[in-house]
């Protein structure tokens, strides 16, 4: 019984980056000390299959994410050590007073390096710029509408056009329903209208968008959805069909920010949208 509900768990969290590993590794060696122990064949079977299954989705979960992580890392230390090349090839030594002495005696040779100087800072700068340019999903070059986003394991799951319809809905939102929270003293409620299409054959649920997708701010910072009850006529995306290619889906979402805030973004997957 231990393994089964185990497993169940494991199954049931594999999309979290080691927390499910490490369940779906709990379960199936309880189920396998449950079959040496020969015990409820049944429960036991069925427990070492659902935490084996676990198993997998867990693994190829967590490689996943540790890949991203290690790109990200090898891309951070290539910058920083493209940086610290070129802050050394900008800086020049200080003079020493042996450099003095001989400008004074010698003052067309001192003035010969001198237009030579300034041409080696200004060249070395200028090919970093269209790497930067053509770097697209970022809060400088965020990506264009409609986005397309793709699953755990690759492959194109559905397309997403997304605009904002209040950007200060504090009102609204408890207009809409007296259980409906408020927002912390501070911040407010942002409102953002979704549309998704399918692509999977096998069908998407319009509540992965929902789920999936924060709201960012122009200093980079993301906020995830808020559960709120909107007003008649506003489905949630939660409430949507599931998506197959060519269905479409509009439903709404909402996000609390700080109050200061009045230029965003939306961010899936490493990636910024533009709205």
């Amino acid at each position: 019984m231990a393994a089964l509900i185990v497993a169940i768990v494991g199954l049931l969290l594999f999309w979290i980056p080691w927390l499910g590993l490490i369940v779906a590794i709990a379960g199936v060696v309880l189920g396998v000390l449950a079959l040496i122990n020969k015990q409820s064949i049944p429960l036991t079977a069925t427990g070492t299959s659902i935490g084996v299954l676990a198993l997998v989705l867990a693994f190829s979960v967590t490689s996943y994410f540790g890949s991203l992580d290690q790109e990200q890392a090898a891309a951070g230390s290539a910058d920083e050590s493209e940086a610290s090349s070129d802050a050394a090839a900008i800086a020049t030594p200080a003079p020493t007073p042996e450099s003095t002495e001989k400008s004074e005696f010698e003052p067309t040779q001192s003035a010969e390096p001198e237009p030579s100087k300034p041409a080696e800072p200004s060249q070395q700068p200028m090919p970093a710029e269209p790497e930067q340019a053509t770097a697209a999903g970022t809060v400088d070059d965020p990506m264009p509408q409609p986005y397309v986003a793709t699953g755990l394991l690759g492959g194109e799951k559905y397309s997403l056009t997304a605009r904002i319809i209040n950007a200060n809905a504090n009102a609204a939102v408890m207009e809409w329903n007296m259980f409906n929270s408020e927002a912390p003293a501070g911040f407010k409620y942002v409102v953002v209208e979704l549309t998704m299409t399918g692509i999977d054959p096998e069908g998407v649920e319009p509540s992965i968008a929902e789920w999936d997708m924060e709201l960012a701010t122009i200093e980079g910072n993301g906020y995830h959805s808020e559960y709120v009850v909107f007003g008649e006529g506003m489905p949630s995306m939660s409430d949507g069909p599931t998506l197959y290619p060519g269905s479409s889906f509009t439903g709404y979402t909402a996000y609390i920010v700080p109050e200061q805030a009045n230029e965003f973004l939306m961010y899936d997957n490493y990636n910024h949208i533009a709205f």
